[in-house]
């Protein structure tokens, strides 16, 4: 939500106010001792930047979908 404030009669967006939902996923939530996090707008984007990241750094290539989506989190910030 964004709140607006008056700063001598004009509207100004409070930024501190705003937040966003995101996608989150670490290599962490895999018990890794990678400190990689992924942070998407949608699902999509952040299981295709995951898959990317687990076949060239961990050489995970076939890691099933299913597995990676039980540990995807919402978060706002």
């Amino acid at each position: 939500m964004i709140k607006f404030s008056e700063d001598k009669g004009r509207r100004v967006k409070t930024m501190a106010d705003k937040q966003e939902a995101y996608k989150e996923l670490s290599c962490k939530d895999f018990r890794s001792d990678c400190d990689f996090t992924i942070r998407a707008k949608t699902e999509e984007i952040l299981l295709e930047r995951c898959r990317k990241h687990a076949c060239s750094a961990h050489d995970k290539c076939g890691t099933p979908l299913e597995k990676i989506k039980s540990r995807i989190k919402d978060i706002r910030i």
